[in-house]
C-alpha cells in the first residue's frame, strides 16, 4: 500500500496545538431529549398556562412557554427500586402545586413557588421542591381534580371506600367515605328486593365528580350505579341506578347475541360528567350507553342514549319484530342489521363543555391583543355562546368499524318550563313533574354532531381551557390533546419506545348546523294520565318500501355520524341521495391544528435515528428566515400555553462566556421517525443563552423543513413505483434507514430499508405560490384503515359510502370517487395486469411534486435500483450522490440530470453483472464482491498528480480501497476508467477516512468554490503531472478500521504514522475541530474515547463516555465536528446531547413557572330563581371552599411544616439577575497620598463601543433585519400617502385658483359691460 516514493512529511508538522493537554478533556452530559417513558397522564394549569406530562418512566416533564421546559422527578428508578409510572397527575390551580399519584399508590406533592438552587446546576437543575411523598394503603381507581377554591383532594380507592388528601398540609386527611354501594345492596337484601345480592368482591369504585356549582354534593360511582354524598349531612342522600329491562338492547343489540337481552341488566359505571348549570349529569357506562340523570330525581334517568340512538333502555317492540328476536318469530338470514349495533366499546371518558356567557364574552373580545397570554376568542366560541350551547364530548361507545375519534354531542340550551312546580301534574311512576322533565329532555336532544377523527382509537383526552378552572377544566376551552393507541401500521422501533400518539387541535370545533335524526326517541304523551309510548322510528326500510325516498325518514339500521365507517352492505345498497342531509363534512374536515411542545417525542415523532450538522452561519440563515419571517403567523401554532419564565443562567460556576458562545457554529439536529418523516431542529447553543429572557424552545422545530416520504409516495405519478405499492399495502415496510446533508448545498438524500433512495434539495419560497397563511388542515380520513380494513368514507361523499358489488374489492367499487375505472378491471386496455409490472425506471424525477408556498426542501428525484439496502451513503456539496448497497454494488448518481454515472456490480436493467462485456455500458462495471464499509467524497489530488478533482473514496471490509476519479468532458461528468486501487488487510472492516490539507489541516471538502478551481486548473491545462519529487504534499491521507488507524502522504505515499489496537475494536473514529486545533477521536465498542494527534496519531489521553465504573454499550453518535459535542441515540427513549468538552457550556436556565397567574375567579355560585326556574333542588345557601375544608379536616388538621431557618429569610434572588454577565472584578484602589497629585490635560474620551470583532448572533441579526424591512416598508407608505396628500392638496388649490380667475374674469367683464 505504501510503497510509492514520494515526498515527505515534515516532522514538525502539528494540527492538534494545545488540545495535545490532557486537562482540555472532560467527559459531560449536556440535556436529556425527548421522553424517558411512555406517556401515562396529562394535567393542564389554565391559571398558570401549564402543561405536565407523566411517564412511565416516573418523571413529569412540565411545559409553558416555548423556553420553559423542566422535569420532575416524581418516581424514577433509584437503587430502592424500579421506576414507577404515573397513573393521575393534576395542577392545583392558584396554588401552584403539581400532585401526582404514581402505579404504587404514592402520592407526590411538589410546590411551584419554590424552585430548588444548587451549586451545580449540571448535576442538579433547578426542579421544583417535593413537599410530601406518601404511600397509601390500597388501590387508587380515581381522582378528582382539585379547585382553587378549597385545598382537598378526593380519592377513589377500589374497596370501594373514597379519602381525602390534604393539599396544604401534604398528607391524607381524616376525612373517609365508606362503601356507600355496599351498604345500598345491604338495605335492598334486607328489604327483600327479588334478585339483589352482594356483588361479588365488593363493589369498586370507579370514578368522581364534584357539582360543579355546588361544593355539599360529591357523585362517587361505582360499579353498580352512583351515589351523592352531601358533606353537611355526612350522608349518601341519593342513589342512581340504571337498569335495563328485559327487552332494552342498551349499549347492545337487538339480535340478542349472547343471550342477555331478555334478562334485568344494570351496567357498570365508567365515567361521570356533569352538565356546567349542575342541574343534569350524564353517566358513562361500560356497555357503550349514556344515562342522563337530574339531580332531583333520582327514580329513573331522564334518557339513555347510545351515540347514534336514544332511549335504549325502554323496549321497542317494532325493532324486536325486525330484528327476529321474538322467541315465537323466526329469524331470516337476510335480516338487516339491528337498529343499536353491538359489542360498543366502553364509555371511557366524558366531558361536559361549556362557554362564557355574554358579558364574559364581551370582555374577551374587548381585551383581544392586551394580554399575549390570553387566546382571542374564535368564532366557534362566540357561536356557541350566543345560543347559549354546550358540547358532551365522549371517548368510547363506538362500535366495529366505525372511525376512531372523539365523539362530541352538540347540546341546546335548557329552558326551564315557565309554569310553576304545584301546577305542574307528575305521572304515577315520577317524582318529577312532566313539564320540568320535558324541559330536561329537550335540553337533551343534540342540535348537531362532530368530532375529532383519528388515526387509531383514542386513549385520553385533556381541555385546556383559556382562564377558568372550574367545570371539571371543561369551561372556555381553547384546545384540546387528544392521547391515541399505538399506530400497528407504523414500522416497529429499535427498542422500548413512546409509542402513544399525541395530538393538539383548537377548540371548539365550527358548530354543525343539521341536527341528527332522533332515532328510537320516545315521546311521553298526555300529561298527567300516565305514560305512553310512541316509537318515532320507522321500521326498516326494504327495496320496495314506499318511504324509501322521504328525506325524513331514515333508517335506523343504516344511520351512522357523517364521520362513521361504512354500514352494511345490504343497507347502503339501498340508500337514496334523497336521504343524504346538507353535507356536515365541514364540521367534520376542518380542524385547526396545533402543533405539541417540541421535546414530546411520542407516537409517529418517536425518534428512530438522528444526526447532528454543524452549518456554516449563511447557510444556516437560508434554513430559518422563514420561521423567523412567519413567527406568530405559522399554520400550525404551538399549543397555547404561555406560562413560565426562562433565563440563561450566567452567572453559576461554570456558566458559559456569551463573547466565546457567539463563536460557535450554529447547528442543526434531523430526525427521522417512523412514520417515514424527516424533520429538523434548531440545536444551537445559542438559543440556551441568549435573549434574556429566552425565547425559543430547546432543540426548536423548523416544521416547515419537515420532508414527508409518505406525501411524496401517494401521488398519483409515483404510483407504479414498487415503494409506492408497499405504502399503499404495508407501511411497516416502508423504514428510513439514514438521513445525509449537504451543509452547504442543502441536498439531503434519505435512504430506506427497501433499497430506494429519495434525493431533495432546499428552495426558497416563490411569491406567486404563496397563499394568505390561514390555511386550516383537513384531516385525512382516506388514510384509516377499521378492524375488517373498511376504508374510510371519501371526502367527496356525505353521509353514506359507496356500496360494494360482488366480485369487486372495495377500493375497485366502480362509483368510488376519484378511482380510474380502466385500472381496476383485469385485462381491460391499461390495467396494471397488461403492463409489466416489474420494470420501473432507475431514477425517477419529482420536481412536479414541489410545494412553493413555504421554504423547505423540495424533491428532486427517487433512486430505484433494487439493489437491496443500503449500507453507506455519502452526499457532497458538489452535486454527486454516491451510495453502497447490502448486495456489495455501488451507484454514483449526477444530480444535475439526475442520472446514473455509474453501476458497481450490477447493469442498468438491475441485474448482477458476472463478467464485463467488451461493448457493455461503460457506466457498468464489475464489483468487488465485499461489502462498502465507508464512502467519502474529497475534492484533492491523487498520489503524484497534485490537481484537485473530484474523487469518491470507497473503503470495502476486505481491506481494498478504490478511488474514482471524476471529469468534466464537453459539459458532462463521467467516472474516469480503472480507477487506483489500495490493498492492505490492517483496513479489513473499514470505519472512516479522511483526506486533509498537508499545510493547514483542514478537510478537503468537496465545495462550490474548490470545484471552480479545479476546473479552472482542468481548462487552463495547469494541471500536468509533477515529477519534482521535493514538492510538499498536498494532501494527508487517514483511514481508520476496526483495529487501525493509519495516515499517508498523497494516498499512496510515505507513512507517517499508524496505530494498532489488539485487546479492543473501534466502533466509529472522528475528526474534531475545536478552536482552530484538531484531534482525531477513536470510540471503542466499550464506551471509550481515545485521544490521537493529528497527523502523527500520538496518543492523548482515554476518556470513558459513561459515569461510573461499570463499562457500556455506547449508542450512535452523530458529532458536531467543530465543537465536540454530539448526540447519542441509544433508542427511541434514549437520546441525549453530550459532549467531550464540558467547559463553560451552557447551563440549564432558570425557571419561573409562575410567572404567568390569571385571576382566579370565584367558585360558581348555584343558579338561584334570578337566573333560572328550578333552584329549588338546593335547600339552602351555597357551601363554600372554606366550609368543605373545616368540615374534611376537622378541627384536628395538622399544620404544614414550615421549614427552619437560622435568622430572617434570605431574599430571594431576581430570577431575571440570573441572565446578567457576571460583574467585572473590581481592581482595589490604592491608598491615598497626602501627596497632591499632578495634574495633567487629557484629551476627551469616549465610553468603550461594542467590541468590532464580537459577532452579534443569527437571529437578533435577522430579526433586525425583518423590523428594517418592515421600517422601510412604513416609511415608503408614509411617503405614498403624503404624495397622495399633497397631490389632492395640490389639485384643490388649483381648483380653487381658477375658480378665483374665472370669477375675476365675470366681474370685469360685468364691469366694462356697465362702464
Amino acid at each position: 500500500m505504501f510503497k510509492a516514493k514520494g515526498p515527505a512529511l515534515a516532522s514538525s508538522t502539528d494540527f492538534s496545538g494545545n488540545l495535545r493537554e490532557t486537562s482540555f478533556y472532560k467527559y459531560g452530559h449536556l440535556r436529556s431529549l425527548g421522553l424517558s417513558g411512555e406517556i401515562t397522564a396529562l394535567a393542564v394549569d389554565p391559571v398558570s398556562s401549564l402543561l405536565a406530562v407523566g411517564l412511565s418512566s416516573g418523571l413529569i416533564h412540565v411545559f409553558g412557554a416555548a423556553p420553559v421546559h423542566f422535569v420532575i422527578p416524581a418516581a424514577p428508578a433509584s437503587s430502592s427500586g424500579p421506576a414507577r409510572s404515573i397513573a393521575f397527575l393534576f395542577f392545583h390551580p392558584g396554588h401552584g402545586r403539581v400532585v401526582a399519584i404514581d402505579a404504587g399508590n404514592t402520592f407526590h406533592q411538589f410546590s411551584l413557588r419554590d424552585i430548588s438552587d444548587s451549586a451545580n446546576p449540571n448535576v442538579h437543575p433547578p426542579t421544583p421542591v417535593r413537599e410530601a411523598g406518601y404511600t397509601v394503603y390500597g388501590t387508587v381507581t380515581a381522582a378528582e381534580q382539585p379547585l382553587p377554591s378549597h385545598t382537598h383532594m378526593f380519592v377513589a380507592m377500589r374497596d370501594g371506600q373514597t379519602i381525602a388528601w390534604d393539599l396544604k398540609a401534604a398528607t391524607v386527611a381524616g376525612f373517609k367515605v365508606h362503601n356507600c354501594w355496599a351498604e345500598y345492596e345491604q338495605r335492598l337484601i334486607r328489604s327483600g328486593v327479588p334478585g339483589r345480592g352482594k356483588t361479588i368482591g365488593g363493589p369498586t369504585t370507579t370514578c368522581l365528580a364534584h357539582n360543579p356549582r355546588d361544593l355539599n354534593v360529591l357523585l362517587i360511582g361505582y360499579d353498580g350505579g352512583v351515589v351523592a354524598w352531601d358533606f353537611q349531612k355526612a350522608a349518601a342522600v341519593k342513589t342512581y341506578e340504571m337498569t335495563l329491562p328485559p327487552g332494552a338492547p342498551g349499549g347492545g343489540t337487538y339480535q340478542d347475541a349472547d343471550g342477555s337481552l331478555w334478562t334485568e341488566r344494570t351496567p357498570s359505571v365508567t365515567s361521570i360528567a356533569w352538565r356546567p348549570d349542575g342541574l343534569v349529569f350524564a353517566v358513562g357506562h361500560s356497555d357503550g350507553c349514556i344515562s342522563f340523570w337530574a339531580y332531583s330525581e333520582s327514580d329513573k334517568p331522564l334518557m339513555v342514549r347510545t351515540l347514534t340512538h336514544e332511549d335504549v333502555h325502554v323496549t321497542d317492540a317494532e325493532s324486536l319484530l325486525s330484528a327476529g328476536a321474538l322467541d315465537t318469530q323466526v329469524r331470516r338470514k337476510d335480516a338487516a342489521p339491528a337498529a343499536v349495533s353491538a359489542n360498543r366499546e366502553p364509555i371511557y371518558k366524558l366531558a361536559w363543555a361549556s362557554f362564557p356567557d355574554q358579558a364574559a364574552l364581551k370582555l374577551l373580545v374587548a381585551a383581544q391583543g392586551t394580554d399575549k397570554s390570553i387566546p382571542p376568542p374564535t368564532n366557534a366560541t362566540v357561536e356557541y355562546a350566543d345560543r347559549g350551547e354546550t358540547l358532551l364530548l365522549v371517548l368510547g361507545g363506538q362500535s366495529p368499524g366505525e372511525r376512531p375519534g372523539i365523539n362530541i354531542l352538540q347540546m341546546p340550551a335548557y329552558l326551564a318550563p315557565m309554569a310553576k312546580r304545584p301546577t305542574s301534574p307528575t305521572s304515577p311512576s315520577q317524582s318529577m313533574p312532566l313539564q320540568e322533565r320535558y324541559a330536561f329532555r329537550d335540553s337533551l336532544a343534540p342540535t348537531g354532531t362532530s368530532n375529532y377523527p383519528t388515526r387509531t382509537p383514542p386513549e385520553d383526552f385533556v381541555l385546556v381551557p383559556r382562564t377558568n378552572p372550574y367545570f371539571s377544566m371543561a369551561h372556555d376551552a381553547v384546545a384540546i390533546i387528544i392521547t391515541l393507541t399505538p399506530d400497528a401500521t407504523m414500522p416497529p422501533p429499535p427498542g422500548p419506545s413512546a409509542e402513544r400518539e399525541f395530538e393538539v387541535y383548537a377548540f371548539p370545533p365550527p358548530r354543525s348546523s343539521t341536527a341528527p335524526p332522533p332515532l328510537g326517541r320516545k315521546s311521553f304523551l298526555v300529561p298527567g294520565e300516565g305514560e305512553r309510548l310512541v316509537a318515532l322510528t320507522p321500521a326498516p326500510m326494504s327495496p320496495s318500501s314506499p318511504s324509501l325516498t322521504s328525506p325524513r325518514s331514515p333508517s335506523p339500521a343504516s344511520w351512522r355520524f357523517p364521520w362513521s365507517a361504512q354500514s352494511s352492505p345490504s343497507i347502503s345498497g339501498l340508500l337514496s341521495p334523497s336521504l343524504i342531509p346538507p353535507s356536515p363534512r365541514l364540521a367534520v374536515n376542518e380542524r385547526k391544528r396545533f402543533r405539541a411542545p417540541s421535546s414530546l417525542w411520542s407516537g409517529a415523532y418517536a425518534v428512530m435515528g438522528c444526526e447532528m450538522f454543524s452549518l456554516p452561519t449563511p447557510t444556516f440563515k437560508r434554513l430559518i428566515s422563514w420561521s423567523i419571517e412567519v413567527a406568530g403567523n405559522e399554520t400550525f401554532p404551538r399549543l397555547p400555553i404561555y406560562g413560565g419564565l426562562a433565563v440563561p443562567d450566567l452567572q453559576s460556576q461554570g456558566a458559559p462566556d456569551l463573547k466565546v458562545l457567539k463563536m460557535e457554529s450554529y447547528r442543526v439536529l434531523v430526525t427521522h421517525h417512523p412514520d417515514a418523516t424527516v424533520r429538523f431542529w434548531d440545536a444551537s447553543p445559542h438559543i440556551l443563552v441568549l435573549p434574556t429572557p429566552l425565547r425559543f424552545e430547546f432543540p426548536a422545530p423548523l416544521p416547515h423543513l419537515t420532508i414527508s416520504v409518505g406525501e411524496y409516495l401517494k401521488h398519483p405519478d409515483v404510483a407504479h413505483l414498487p415503494l409506492a405499492k408497499l405504502w399503499a399495502t404495508d407501511r411497516r415496510q416502508v423504514r428510513i434507514t439514514g438521513v445525509h446533508l449537504a451543509r452547504e448545498s442543502l441536498e439531503c438524500v434519505i435512504t430506506l430499508a427497501t433499497g430506494e433512495v429519495v434525493v431533495t434539495k432546499f428552495g426558497e419560497s416563490k411569491p406567486a405560490a404563496r397563499g394568505d397563511g390561514n390555511e386550516v388542515e383537513e384531516l385525512e380520513l382516506d388514510g384509516w384503515a377499521g378492524p375488517a380494513a373498511a376504508p374510510a368514507t371519501p371526502r367527496s361523499e356525505s353521509y353514506f359510502p359507496s356500496p360494494t358489488y360482488p366480485g369487486v374489492p372495495r377500493a375497485a367499487s366502480p362509483l368510488t370517487p376519484g378511482t380510474p375505472h380502466t385500472s381496476q378491471v383485469p385485462g381491460s386496455p391499461g390495467s396494471f395486469s397488461s403492463v409489466r409490472q416489474d420494470w420501473v425506471d432507475e431514477v425517477t424525477e419529482l420536481d412536479q411534486l414541489a410545494k412553493w408556498a413555504t421554504d423547505g426542501f423540495k424533491p428532486v428525484c427517487i433512486l430505484t435500483s433494487r439493489r437491496g439496502e443500503a449500507v453507506a451513503c455519502a452526499v457532497s456539496d458538489i452535486g454527486f450522490v454516491a451510495v453502497a448497497y447490502a448486495t456489495k454494488t455501488l451507484t454514483i448518481m449526477d444530480l444535475r440530470g439526475p442520472e446514473i454515472i455509474l453501476r458497481e456490480g450490477f447493469d442498468e436493467d438491475g441485474e448482477a453483472m458476472r463478467k464485463r462485456k467488451k461493448k457493455g455500458n461503460a457506466q457498468n462495471v464489475l464489483g468487488e464482491h465485499s461489502l462498502v464499509g465507508c464512502l467519502k467524497w474529497v475534492v484533492s489530488g491523487l498520489g503524484a498528480d497534485p490537481t484537485p478533482r473530484p474523487r469518491l473514496i470507497v473503503s470495502y471490509a476486505k481491506g481494498m480501497t478504490k478511488i474514482y476519479t471524476l471529469v468534466n468532458v464537453l459539459g458532462e461528468w463521467l467516472v474516469e476508467p480503472k480507477p487506483p486501487t489500495f490493498t492492505n488487510d490492517s483496513l479489513a472492516g473499514p470505519l472512516a477516512t479522511f483526506v486533509l490539507d498537508a499545510v493547514n489541516g483542514n478537510e478537503l471538502a468537496p465545495s462550490a468554490e474548490s470545484l471552480s478551481a479545479a476546473m479552472a486548473m482542468q481548462n487552463a491545462h495547469d494541471a500536468k503531472t509533477t515529477k519534482d519529487k521535493d514538492a510538499p504534499p498536498h494532501c494527508l491521507w487517514i483511514a481508520a478500521s476496526k483495529r487501525s488507524i493509519r495516515c499517508a502522504v498523497n494516498f499512496n505515499g510515505e507513512r507517517v504514522a499508524k496505530v494498532e489496537l489488539e485487546n479492543e475494536e473501534l466502533s466509529d473514529v472522528k475528526y474534531i475541530t475545536r478552536h482552530g486545533n484538531r484531534v482525531i477521536v477513536a470510540l471503542t465498542t466499550t464506551g471509550s474515547a481515545l485521544f490521537h494527534t493529528a497527523p502523527h496519531l500520538e496518543y492523548i489521553t482515554r476518556m470513558d463516555l459513561y459515569f461510573g465504573g461499570e463499562p457500556r454499550k455506547i449508542g450512535r453518535l452523530s458529532f458536531d465536528d467543530r465543537s465536540g459535542d454530539f448526540v447519542e441515540y441509544g433508542g427511541p427513549l434514549d437520546v441525549s446531547l453530550r459532549t467531550l468538552f464540558h467547559f463553560r457550556k451552557p447551563l440549564p436556565p432558570r425557571y419561573d413557572p409562575l410567572h404567568i397567574k390569571h385571576p382566579v375567579p370565584p367558585q360558581p355560585a348555584p343558579l338561584n330563581a334570578s337566573t333560572l326556574v328550578g333552584s329549588w333542588i338546593w335547600g339552602g345557601a351555597a357551601l363554600s371552599g372554606a366550609q368543605l375544608d373545616s368540615i374534611v379536616a376537622g378541627p384536628s388538621r395538622p399544620q404544614p411544616a414550615k421549614p427552619v431557618e437560622a435568622g430572617p429569610p434570605k431574599p430571594k434572588k431576581p430570577l431575571i439577575t440570573w441572565g446578567e454577565p457576571p460583574d467585572e472584578p473590581v481592581v482595589a484602589k490604592a491608598a491615598l497620598s497626602p501627596v497632591a497629585p499632578k495634574r495633567v490635560a487629557v484629551g476627551k474620551q469616549r465610553g468603550p463601543a461594542r467590541d468590532a470583532r464580537e459577532r452579534n448572533d443569527a437571529y437578533s441579526e435577522m430579526q433586525d433585519t425583518l423590523a428594517e424591512r418592515t421600517d422601510v416598508l412604513d416609511y415608503l407608505g408614509e411617503q405614498l400617502n403624503n404624495a397622495s396628500v399633497s397631490a389632492s392638496g395640490y389639485l384643490s388649490a388649483a381648483r380653487n385658483t381658477a375658480m378665483k380667475e374665472a370669477a375675476k374674469g365675470t366681474a370685469k367683464g360685468m364691469l366694462g359691460k356697465l362702464l
